[in-house]
């Protein structure tokens, strides 16, 4: 009996440092095959949180309409702010909510889901798992290709709707990834600090704007990077982590002291955090998950607005856009 019971904790022992040895090799970003292999040697090992919308009309965006097996769902809407200003980061104890619905805690890796239809569907699980990531969780990464890579690779689809049983992670928001405007204003015109705006070249120069934006433009000294660059043909898989640390170095990113990556919302800019945070390792890269809405509507400092004649043409030509389109 004694030695049925030593054999089974020197089993239980070995399991445990199989399953650490995994953990120290993590890795933010999961091929299909390297997350169906680790499921298919243990349905338990990560969480996986799909996060699109439990029901749509367009299947491919729908949770119950079939999801990765064991995959619990957590909209992204519900870790998003309301329409006046979408990319508001969640209050500590919303977050804490988040985090505990989906049972995560700091012992299980999360894996997060996204429709996999875009390069601008990338932003959303990138800024979950920033949410995650600056909650206090560690153990994190992003299915590449997201639902639709995995649905194409013929791999297990369930319906079954997923219960987590909830955690008690007390998450608290760390700071270190996280910009907040009265910090990106005090850091204007600094050397040592990086403003990269993610959107593309027209929101840069001021020829677009987001609906609940108060004017077009950018943040005073910011330089762009449009987020859609990272991807193999405009998405939505990412390059290589080799072709994305060329790019890194080529465009001179995440050299500055801080890098500060912002958009309109918080939502390409979760991209371009988690390239030069998560795959290229930069130090001190933080997310202004408000960004240009707020920014805009508090009438802080911009470069790129459009003066009157430009401004009633611009509205002009995008309301025509929008009438006849």
């Amino acid at each position: 009996m004694k030695l049925l019971l030593l054999l089974a904790g020197l089993l239980t022992l070995m399991t445990g440092l199989t399953h650490a040895n995994d953990l120290s090799e993590w890795k933010p970003l999961l091929s299909v095959t390297e997350l169906h292999e680790l499921l298919e040697d243990d349905p338990f090992a990560a969480t996986v949180v799909d996060i699109r919308a439990l029901d749509s009309k367009d299947p491919e965006a729908s949770y119950n309409a079939g999801h990765i097996p064991g995959a619990v769902s957590s909209p992204y809407a519900t870790w998003r702010g309301q329409p006046d200003n979408p990319g508001k980061f969640v209050t500590q104890d919303k977050l804490t909510w988040l985090v505990q619905a989906i049972g995560a805690d700091i012992d299980t890796p999360v894996v997060v889901v996204h429709r996999g239809d875009s390069y601008s569907d990338f932003g959303a699980a990138a800024r979950v798992y920033w949410s995650l990531k600056t909650a206090g969780l560690t153990q994190l990464a992003i299915l590449n290709g997201g639902f639709q890579a995995w649905k194409q690779a013929g791999l297990p689809i369930s319906t079954e709707l997923e219960t987590p049983l909830p955690s008690d992670f007390p998450a608290t928001i760390q700071l270190n990834w996280l910009a907040q405007a009265t910090e990106v204003e005090a850091q204007l015109n600094k050397p040592e600090v990086q403003l990269l705006d993610a959107r593309p070249d027209d929101f840069f120069e001021g020829f677009s704007w987001h609906p609940a934006a108060s004017k077009p433009g950018t943040i005073a000294g910011a330089v762009a990077f449009d987020n859609e660059r990272w991807f193999r043909s405009g998405g939505p898989l990412l390059e290589s982590p080799e072709r994305l640390q060329s790019l890194v170095q080529e465009n001179k990113l995440g050299q500055a002291e801080i890098t500060v990556s912002f958009c309109n919302t918080g939502h390409w800019a979760a991209t371009n955090w988690f390239v030069l945070s998560e795959i290229a390792g930069k130090p001190n890269v933080k997310l202004y998950p408000e960004s240009l809405v707020e920014w805009s509507t508090a009438n802080l400092p911009m470069d790129n607005v459009p003066n009157r004649l430009q401004w009633a043409w611009i509205s002009t030509k995008q309301w025509l856009v929008s009438k006849f389109n």
